[in-house]
């Protein structure tokens, strides 16, 4: 009669849920274009102008050298 008890306690504690529930936060992500960060707003401002062109000159010479290395890597993969 003793253990009757603790060992009926221990079975139910196994079939409750557990008391922590997860919650799914949705994260949205838009891109929006605003008048703000147009790029008519950068065109008269020569300092903003000057980051722009030195963006746009080292993003191309950046796809240059990947393509390069791209080419050489599939002919050697030719090769083999």
């Amino acid at each position: 009669l003793l253990f009757a008890l603790p060992r009926n306690i221990l079975v139910n504690t196994h079939k409750k849920k557990p008391s922590i529930t997860l919650r799914h936060i949705q994260t949205t992500r838009l891109l929006c274009e605003c008048e703000l960060y147009a790029t008519s707003n950068y065109e008269y401002d020569s300092e903003m102008k000057e980051v722009m062109e030195n963006f746009n000159r080292q993003t191309s010479e950046r796809f240059l050298e990947y393509d390069e290395k791209i080419q050489d890597k599939r002919k050697q993969c030719k090769e083999q």
